[in-house]
């Protein structure tokens, strides 16, 4: 099968958990639906229109972290907006909110770096990404959204996108895992061998899908087993893709 990969790379990120209420938690990746959102965005969708052409049953999308990354937690002033001259603070009510952020582990020097993988039903779609993501561009072009790493403040940029080759393996081995990976398609972590400091799991429950009214689908919730460093995990999982350049991933479902 022909995949689309691009990297989605900035400073900060805010993908804000949807139970969140005073504190603004936020997930170490993009959910799915950030990124179907991103993608949507990119192609010039509107607003809530996007939601079937990019279900779980036409789009795989599959994601890995490649730099290590971590959370801090900082306190932002909101603004109350009810008008043009709300902007320069002076409105009423100003809100403080702690409000969670995704970082490089080296703030200083580093950046934040997901690695996306696509496939969509329809090669229209396909050839229209592969367009606006140049594989030796540093950046993107874009029917309409600016790239954000979640919330609008903490802008993000696009490169390195490219058409690869991978093959779908349905058989029950022990592999290294490159991406995020569902807990449900694990059937066991393999940690002989392992480096000081190789992994930082966690698990995270995220959305997957949405249907038309944005309520999320009977299977469009996932957790997914993230290592944080960015190094591929040692896994005996039941299926994954094995791509042209010997990396294995799993798609997000």
């Amino acid at each position: 099968m022909k995949i689309f990969s691009f990297h989605l790379r900035g400073k900060m990120a805010h993908f804000r958990k949807y139970y969140s209420n005073s504190s603004a938690l936020s997930y170490f990746i993009p959910p799915r639906t950030t990124v179907a959102g991103i993608l949507a965005g990119l192609l010039g969708r509107e607003r809530d229109t996007y939601y079937h052409e990019f279900s779980l049953e036409k789009c795989q999308i599959a994601l890995a972290t490649r730099a290590p990354i971590k959370k801090c937690m900082q306190k932002l002033n909101l603004l109350m907006i009810k008008g043009d001259r709300d902007f320069n603070g002076s409105a009423e009510y100003p809100s403080q909110t702690a409000t969670e952020f995704i970082i490089p582990h080296n703030l200083q020097k580093g950046y934040i770096d997901y690695q996306i993988w696509v496939v969509h039903e329809d090669d229209k779609v396909m050839t229209k990404l592969e367009n606006l993501i140049k594989k030796d561009f540093v950046g993107y072009f874009s029917k309409g959204i600016s790239v954000a790493l979640g919330t609008a403040y903490n802008l993000g940029w696009l490169e390195k996108g490219r058409l690869i080759e991978g093959k779908e393996i349905k058989a029950t081995t022990v592999v290294n895992i490159n991406s995020v990976i569902p807990q449900k398609k694990c059937v066991e972590i393999v940690v002989d061998e392992v480096a000081d400091g190789q992994y930082r799991l966690i698990k995270e429950e995220v959305p997957l899908e949405f249907d038309k009214d944005r309520k999320i689908t009977p299977h469009g919730l996932g957790n997914m087993i993230i290592n944080l460093t960015g190094q591929p995990v040692k896994v005996n999982i039941d299926s994954f893709v094995c791509l042209e350049n010997g990396e294995n991933i799993t798609w997000m479902e």
